[in-house]
């Protein structure tokens, strides 16, 4: 069986928007950023023109002159939040964007689905949503561990492996997340079953202040490749 790549990118906004950023962006992003607050408009906007220059460095076009979209949610049929996918120029690329505070993380591979998510460290309290969120086995798991960094890490690793399922498998956050068990106490690459599919799910290490994961159909695997994008606002 062949191996895909999954290209991953990392990044921070800045904390005050700056005009490059606003340049490459579509009207519609333009009229979001204008009805937002100083410090979260310069977060969307550098993760929003971050996607824009990476999807126009892989296809070589301008990153304004991309058309992104939503593809139907495969529940419900609604294009409000189905995946995101590149409407022009024509393409098999494959996107997921993810953002915690000021920080990004976009994956990318050529035709395989695929969703990612990234979260901070400290940005859920996970004493609060554990019981809305988690399985059965993922909340014994949760009692198991032995103080509040241990299980901080545990529940964010719940987290952020539900999350990419969910955005792999196009759906969101509608779904039942304490119906899927995503099995925290391994280590990963593990298997999920969702939406008719089995998922492979495996973290992304990014050190002690973010955890992250992927995921993407068990049938197709991928390698990990990490790019660099050396622009204003990465």
């Amino acid at each position: 069986m062949s191996v895909s790549r999954l290209h991953l990118w990392r990044g921070r906004s800045p904390a005050v928007v700056s005009a490059a950023d606003l340049a490459v962006l579509a009207a519609p992003e333009l009229q979001r950023f204008e009805g937002m607050l100083a410090a979260a408009g310069a977060r969307f906007a550098g993760s929003r023109a971050a996607v824009r220059r990476i999807l126009a460095d892989c296809l070589e076009v301008e990153p304004s002159r991309l058309v992104i979209g939503r593809k139907a949610c495969p529940g419900c049929g609604s294009s409000e939040h189905g995946p995101p996918v590149v409407l022009e120029p024509p393409t098999t690329l494959e996107f997921s964007v993810s953002r915690s505070g000021d920080s990004w993380l976009v994956a990318v591979t050529d035709g395989v689905p695929l969703g990612v998510d990234i979260e901070a460290a400290d940005a859920v309290d996970f004493e609060l949503v554990s019981r809305l969120v988690m399985t059965a086995a993922e909340l014994a798991a949760l009692r198991s561990a032995i103080g509040d960094e241990e299980r901080r890490s545990l529940f964010l690793r719940v987290w952020t492996r539900k999350e990419a399922v969910l955005k792999a498998a196009g759906v969101g956050l509608v779904a039942p997340l304490d119906q899927i068990d995503v099995q925290p106490t391994s280590a990963g690459p593990v298997l999920v079953p969702h939406e008719g599919m089995v998922w492979s799910v495996q973290n992304v290490e990014l050190g002690t202040e973010h955890q992250a994961a992927v995921a993407t159909p068990a049938d197709r695997p991928v390698e990990l490749c990490w790019q660099h994008l050396a622009v204003v606002g990465s």
